[in-house]
């Protein structure tokens, strides 16, 4: 008997221990389903939860405690499709009647959805019990990474159809058979590639218009090149001959077609031309130019030739105007200031031309010796206040001044002027102001001449004139006091006042 009951002690302790290491090791079980991923839950033939990890509490967000007991498709309603499954087609249900597969399932909490890979596995205990086994993955991020890959990827696909017809676009362009329509569709889209294509399509049209634009001016530009009255040609690096306008063509009888790919000394006629535009194109410089006398037609002609060089120098273009007509005029006016130097030069008359600023800008040597200066340019340094300097009384010189700026002229205007040495002189002045196109007053010009002798001459004249008067008019009183005392009657008064008592009249 005591072996017995030592016995059963020793079962007792060894079943303690046997429970208390399974313990242990169910409790390093649900510390390490709780730790994965996956939500795990055991529910029996009524669906409750008789076991659930700590992930499943997670995903429910209930405790493990009022998990356990409850119907899975209370505590995991699913839809698929977004409709919601009914009971029995819910997953726990489907395991437990061993009728299924893996799938995606759609669950809602708190306005969010998610959605969950669930894996069932059916058991049967030995106690005959059914019982249903199911993991469950959130697959929602996963999910999203593949629809948004998908999406990429159809995306992609699209953009490199829109890319292609792009680059179609761009091959048409080279052949000359661009059709902005086609790239409509793409121009639509606000990517990149839209506004890519947007911008090919505005600067191919910018590009045809321009060409069409080019194509016109280049024919503006030959149309006025033919009808400009000078020698126009283009050489290149070489010296050689690229083409001519018309004008140039026609001075030497030939077609502008002539001219091409000649060498620019292939006319004899043209050696001063040829030999310039030689020594232009071997120069550093980029313009140049020169006058040359050429025979045209036995008629001696001056050309004013300016050559510039464009494509980095590689070619030379070059302008022939005919100065024939400057050059005679030229010399005309070269002969009449010659002219009109000498007689400014020589003049009796004082000549001057002065500022606004009342200072001379230029005077003759007449002037300068009229008021006492050794030469025009002393006087020209030495005067710079002609009213202040010259005018003995300012009042002319305002009133001089006043004559110029209402009529343009002042005639036979006279005033006193003080000479270099303070001495005083008259003067008479014809004077004009001298204006530009806009009415703005350049400089005034005008003829002086010293009067003084006939000023003296003036007042010699006046005083005797004077004293003529004087004279005259004292033999006038005697004349009259004569004829007076020679009257009847002046001897009649005479004779009764001779008879008068005097003392008496008085008294």
């Amino acid at each position: 008997m005591s072996n017995l009951l030592a016995g059963l002690e020793l079962a007792d302790k060894n079943l303690a221990v046997v429970i208390k290491e399974l313990r242990v090791t169910l409790g390093k079980m649900e510390l390490a389903l709780g730790s994965i991923d996956e939500a795990i839950a055991w529910a029996g033939e009524d669906g409750g939860i008789q076991w659930c990890n700590t992930t499943f509490d997670r995903l429910v967000n209930r405790s493990h405690l009022a998990v356990l007991g409850c119907t899975l498709p209370t505590l995991l309603p699913l839809a698929q499709a977004g409709t919601v499954l009914v009971d029995a087609e819910h997953p726990v249900y489907q395991v437990l009647s061993q009728n299924f597969q893996t799938s995606e399932y759609e669950f809602q909490q708190h306005g969010n959805t998610s959605i969950l890979e669930i894996a069932g596995s059916f058991v049967e205990l030995k106690n005959g019990d059914r019982t249903a086994v199911l993991t469950i993955r959130d697959v929602t991020e996963r999910r999203r990474m593949e629809e948004a890959l998908i999406s990429a990827n159809q995306t992609m696909s699209s953009y490199l159809q829109e890319v292609d017809k792009v680059i179609g676009a761009a091959i048409s362009v080279e052949n000359n058979t661009f059709q902005p329509e086609l790239l409509d569709g793409v121009a639509a889209r606000q990517d990149e590639l839209g506004r890519l294509a947007r911008i090919f399509t505005q600067m191919v049209l910018q590009l045809k218009a321009r060409e069409q634009e080019l194509a016109e001016a280049k024919d503006q530009l030959e149309a006025v090149l033919n009808a400009v009255p000078g020698s126009i040609s283009w050489v290149d690096s070489g010296g050689v001959y690229i083409g001519v306008n018309r004008h140039l063509a026609e001075n030497f009888n030939l077609t502008q077609d002539a001219f091409i790919g000649q060498d620019v000394g292939f006319l004899k006629d043209n050696g001063k031309l040829a030999d310039f535009l030689t020594r232009f194109v071997a120069s550093p410089d980029m313009a140049a130019e020169t006058v040359i006398d050429i025979e045209l037609s036995n008629d001696h002609r001056y050309y004013l030739v300016v050559a510039q060089k464009y494509q980095q120098g590689d070619a030379t273009v070059s302008v022939g105007i005919d100065i024939t007509e400057r050059k005679q005029a030229e010399e005309s006016l070269r002969i009449a200031e010659e002219n009109y130097r000498s007689i400014f030069e020589n003049a009796l008359e004082g000549i001057f031309q002065s500022s606004p600023a009342e200072r001379f800008i230029n005077v003759n040597p007449a002037l300068s010796k009229i008021y006492g200066y050794d030469s025009p340019a002393e006087m020209i340094e030495s005067i710079t206040n002609i009213s202040e300097q010259l005018y003995v009384d300012l009042e002319k010189s305002t009133e001089f001044k006043t004559l110029l700026a209402t009529q343009g002229t002042a005639k036979n205007f006279e005033y006193r002027s003080y000479c270099k040495d303070r001495s005083i002189i008259w003067i008479q002045i014809d004077a004009r102001t001298v204006k530009d196109s806009q009415g703005n007053v350049l400089y005034y010009e005008g003829i002086v001449q010293n009067i003084s002798d006939r000023k003296r001459r003036e007042d010699e004249l006046r005083r005797q004139l004077e004293e003529l008067k004087i004279e005259i008019d004292q033999n006038k009183r005697e004349k009259e006091v004569a004829m007076l005392t020679g009257s009847t009657y002046f001897q009649e008064v005479q004779q009764e006042m001779a008879e008068v008592n005097l003392d008496e009249f008085w008294s």
